[in-house]
Parts: structure tokens; C-alpha cells; sequence
């Protein structure tokens, strides 16, 4: 056998799938059926079943799957009559609001591809991402239109047009622009009959933009196929097939932005598969999401700890309607064992931890609902999915049970590529593995323990955050010989960032220049919460600086305070 070690995972696998599939729930099945459908069949199907049934809920606004149908049709039509075609690149750029979603069916009735853009972002971030994709047409809230209206007017953009959207308590004024459309009107006048486009299970869906494992943002491509696979599952495993919530009841709680691939899976898919309904929270405060639990009563809830512990300290929780929430997915960041009881003491409801990426839809492991959890894990294997930790330096040689490694996946929800990319390509998937670049330890029963991450990724309040992005931007600074960012321990974000600055000689330098430096160039969450001067950097043995010496500097000095108190 040319390849040895491919076997040796094959042998891996069988010898410990019996065991961790052992532990699922009694109810949920170890393999599932992927029918070979587009995303918009079960949409429609819902439709025109229970047209009445309320989709989409936020505050007072009730927006039934007939009335969403009907808007999507229209917009559809509409992207049509623009030119949009089958396979074209189209942004959506929003909040947690109707809008954003009656856009995404439209999409996916026309084949178009999302390219799901962070309202945050900055307009290098989002030229960088509008160039890499293609993307010709963005849709987006009218308060942050003017972003994209300016991409669209460079020389070398791709951007050809730009549709708004307002909110009727923040109008934003748009100077009328040759390409500029407003998002009520092209749909009052568009045709409502079902677009005559041929969707496959194999067209590309959706280009979800990580950093993946070298920090370079790149486009995951994900087909109808693959975000089905996780649609059927999700609802199925957090529920116990259905037995913590029935499946004609579900109501999930959309806090995660929908741009988000977590809040995409644990929302938008969750409900396409049941026929469910969302409870849109634009803003993501306690006072919003308790706002919207008392309101809606929504039952499953994909949320990160720093919501989680927000709704702990909330004065109103005792008074609150947080029994609703059965299920919650816990994800992005570990979650405290104190926070996760007292959550469910309050709530009556079942919090299971869990683990993906955007390469993998969102999920690779999750812990059952009712049996075995451990605390600390992010879970056991998902079904039909397939993890194996193998060394870091060759990524062949299998490990064993308990020690430590990079862990490898395959699975119907895993992409094959990144977009138009073959070189990233080719270093994170071999041979038919996706190689995550997480260390991590797997114990005999199947449940996962992240250790470290191969590429240094800050996780702050459910937000991913590369360290390079940091390091340039601040290294930009005219006053700034060398940065390097890192991310250190927080009780509210689980993580947060903190960058080192030496400063050329001669230069006077200040913490409030290089955070107001930042903000110029960075999406908020990514803006450093710490600043520490230095006189030089340490460095690796090629002479790069090493993060994880200034790791090692924050741990010694968290020992050290804890000694003195």
C-alpha cells in the first residue's frame, strides 16, 4: 500500500466507533439518510403545508412561511430580472432580522451563493472578502450601506450592485446612486410565481469565510448537500430525536449572528429540516435575550458561555420564562462546570457542549443530551462523521487514546475545497481527511478535549480572531517596531486580546493612540483590550516571534498573583 497510515486509520476507527456510539442516546440514530435535495425543496415544502405557521418572530412581528415565501419569490425574481444568476456570489450583510433571511431563501431558490459578510468588518475586510469571492451584488441593513457603496465604486471592484433595506425605527438616509436599489420597493414589484431554476444537492450554497489554519481569511465551499446533512442532524441530536422537544415544536432562539455558521446551523438548518420557528434577537444583550425568552418561549437555543453567564447575573432571570429553553447547544468557547449548572438549575433545561468549524458546518462533536457528559469535553463523535487524532509533525501516525494530536475528519458535512484556492486546499485536506489544525486528546469513549490550537486562534465571546490580523494592523503604526497579539483569559469573553508593542526609538507611544489606531482599521471585537509595552519580543528559533513565550509570560504571571493573594 503506497500510503500505510491510511489503513492504520481505518483500523482506528473500527476499533473504537462500537464504543462511542454505545453512549448516544437511545433515541438518536447512529446513521442517518442525506437525501439528495436543494435546500429550498424543504423550505417550500414547509410552505405549503402550514403557510400560516409563524417563521420568523422578532419583537411584535410575526412573518408566517407563506408571507417569507412569497417575499423570497419576489426578491428572487427580482435578482433575476437584474441579471443575478445561478452560481453568482451575493453578500447579505445584517443583523439578526427577517430581512436577512427572507434574502437567504431567495438565494437559495436561484442558486446564487451567500457570501455571509459580518456588519463589523471594516471596508479592507470586506474588500478583501467581496474580491476573493466575486461577490457582484450585496444585500445589506441601510445603516451599514454605505460601506458597501463604496466598494461598489472602486475601479477594480466586483461589487455591481448594491440593494438596502430599512428599519423603520433607524431610517438611513441614501443618496439616490445609479445601482443602488431599495430592497421594499424591487420586491413590490416583482413576480411572486416560484422561479423556474434548477437547484442540485451538489450546487454551492453558501462561501463561509474563515481564517482556517494559517489565518489567511478563505472561502469555505459548502453545498445544499452538505448544510442538509447538518440540518437533519442538529434538531435530531439536541432534542434526543425529539423527545426533550417535539419535533412539530420546535422554536429555536436566533442570538448568534446568522452570518455565523453556528448561528446559520443552530437557526436557519434547525427549522428548515422541522418546519420550525425563529426567534430573531438583532442585538444580543441579556436584556434582549430574556426580552425575547419571555416574549416567544423559544425551546432550543444555540448560544456561547458569555450569553449564557449574562443571563445567570440577570436581576429578572428568577422571574423570567427561561424555563422554556430545553436544549441548548453551548459552543465556540469552553464553559465553566459552575455556569453550566446553574444554568440548568435555573432552567430546567440541558446544556451539551459541543465543537466544529466553518469547514465542517459547524459540528464534529457534541455531548448526548442524556447520557454520559463530561465536564470540560466538547462532546463525542457526531454520526456518520469520522475524527482520528494523528501526530502534529506528520499527520500520519495515529495516537494513542489520551495523548495528545491533531485531529482529522471526514464526514458529509466536511468541504472539499476552499474557494478557487488549491494551494490552502491541499495543505488542509490529504487523502480525503481535513486536517483542523486543533490539538486535541480523545479518551476511549470518543469524547473530545481541546488543548491548543495550531493556529493561535483568539476565541472572544463566540467571535474567532487571528492574531496576524492584529499584528499588521498595529505594526502599520508609524510609531511601532514590532506587535505580536495573543490572547489571554477573561470571565466574560472567555477569551480576549492583548498585543505586545515595542516602540521604534525616539517614539513616544501610548495605549489609547494604538487602540484608536485599531478601531480605524478593525472590526470592534477584534480591537485589543490590552496593551503592553515592551523592549523586545521573544523569538522562536527562526526568528520568529513566539506567541506562545508570551503565553507561557501571562500564565507565570497569573500563578504569580494567585500565590501572593
Amino acid at each position: 500500500m503506497e500510503k500505510p497510515w491510511l489503513q492504520d486509520f481505518e483500523e482506528d476507527l473500527a476499533r473504537w466507533r462500537p464504543r462511542w456510539e454505545a453512549l448516544y442516546d437511545d433515541e438518536v440514530p447512529r446513521n442517518f439518510e442525506y437525501p439528495d435535495l436543494p435546500l429550498k425543496d424543504y423550505f417550500n415544502k414547509w410552505a405549503d403545508l402550514h403557510p400560516e405557521k409563524p417563521y420568523l418572530l422578532i419583537n411584535d412581528i410575526e412573518i408566517s412561511y407563506g408571507l417569507c415565501n412569497n417575499m423570497s419569490r419576489r426578491l428572487a425574481n427580482a435578482l433575476l430580472d437584474m441579471g443575478v444568476e445561478k452560481g453568482d456570489r451575493v453578500a447579505i450583510m445584517a443583523p439578526n432580522l427577517p430581512q436577512y433571511v427572507i434574502a437567504l431563501q431567495a438565494l437559495f431558490k436561484i442558486g446564487a451563493i451567500e457570501v455571509p459578510a459580518n456588519v463589523l468588518y471594516t471596508v479592507p475586510e470586506l474588500r478583501f472578502q467581496f474580491q476573493d469571492s466575486g461577490t457582484e451584488t450585496v444585500i445589506v441593513m441601510a445603516a451599514y450601506a454605505d460601506k458597501a457603496i463604496t466598494l461598489m465604486q472602486e475601479p477594480e471592484s466586483s461589487v455591481k450592485r448594491v440593494i438596502a433595506f430599512q428599519i423603520p425605527d433607524a431610517p438611513v438616509e441614501l443618496e439616490q446612486r445609479e445601482n443602488v436599489y431599495d430592497f421594499n420597493e424591487i420586491i413590490a414589484a416583482a413576480d411572486d410565481q416560484e422561479p423556474d431554476i434548477e437547484v442540485l444537492g451538489s450546487d454551492i450554497a453558501k462561501l463561509q469565510y474563515t481564517g482556517g489554519t494559517t489565518g489567511v481569511p478563505k472561502g469555505c465551499v459548502l453545498t445544499n448537500k452538505m448544510l442538509l446533512s447538518q440540518a437533519i442532524r442538529t434538531p435530531t441530536w439536541c432534542t434526543a430525536n425529539f423527545t426533550l422537544v417535539p419535533f412539530e415544536e420546535v422554536k429555536t432562539l436566533a442570538a448568534i449572528p446568522l452570518n455565523h455558521i453556528y448561528g446559520y446551523n443552530g437557526n436557519v438548518n434547525a427549522c428548515l429540516y422541522t418546519g420550525g420557528t425563529m426567534v430573531l434577537v438583532p442585538q444580543p444583550t441579556p436584556d434582549n435575550i430574556l426580552a425575547a425568552i419571555n416574549k416567544h418561549e423559544p425551546n432550543i437555543w444555540a448560544a456561547v458561555p458569555a450569553m449564557i453567564i449574562g443571563l445567570n447575573n440577570h436581576p429578572d432571570i428568577t422571574r423570567s420564562k427561561i424555563t422554556s429553553v430545553k436544549g441548548i447547544f453551548s459552543g465556540s468557547a469552553p464553559l465553566a462546570v459552575e455556569t453550566l449548572k446553574e444554568f440548568e438549575r435555573l432552567s430546567g433545561g440541558r446544556i451539551i457542549e459541543g465543537y466544529g468549524l466553518s469547514e465542517t458546518v459547524n459540528i464534529l462533536t457534541v455531548n448526548p443530551v442524556f447520557k454520559l457528559r463530561k465536564y470540560g469535553s466538547c462532546g463525542i463523535v457526531w454520526p456518520d462523521t469520522d475524527l482520528v487524532v494523528v501526530d502534529v509533525e506528520t499527520g500520519t501516525k495515529v495516537m494513542p487514546r489520551g495523548e495528545l494530536g491533531e485531529l482529522i475528519c471526514r464526514g458529509p458535512q466536511v468541504m472539499e475545497e476552499y474557494w478557487e484556492n488549491p494551494e490552502e486546499t491541499a495543505l488542509a485536506i490529504r487523502d480525503g481527511w481535513f486536517y483542523t489544525g486543533d490539538i486535541v486528546r480523545m479518551d476511549e469513549d470518543g469524547f473530545v478535549f481541546i488543548v491548543d490550537r495550531k493556529k493561535d486562534m483568539i476565541i472572544a465571546s463566540g467571535f474567532n480572531i487571528y492574531p496576524r490580523d492584529i499584528d499588521e494592523v498595529v505594526f502599520a503604526h508609524p510609531k511601532v517596531k514590532e506587535a505580536c497579539t495573543i490572547g489571554v483569559p477573561d470571565p466574560k469573553r472567555g477569551e480576549t486580546v492583548k498585543v505586545y508593542v515595542v516602540v521604534k526609538e525616539g517614539q513616544q507611544l501610548s495605549k489609547e493612540e494604538i487602540i484608536a489606531h485599531c478601531r480605524q482599521h478593525l472590526a470592534p471585537y477584534k480591537v485589543p483590550k490590552i496593551v503592553e509595552f515592551i523592549d523586545s519580543l521573544p523569538r522562536t528559533a527562526v526568528g520568529k516571534p513566539d506567541r506562545k513565550a508570551l503565553q507561557e509570560r501571562e500564565a507565570a504571571r497569573k500563578e504569580g498573583a494567585a500565590l501572593q493573594d
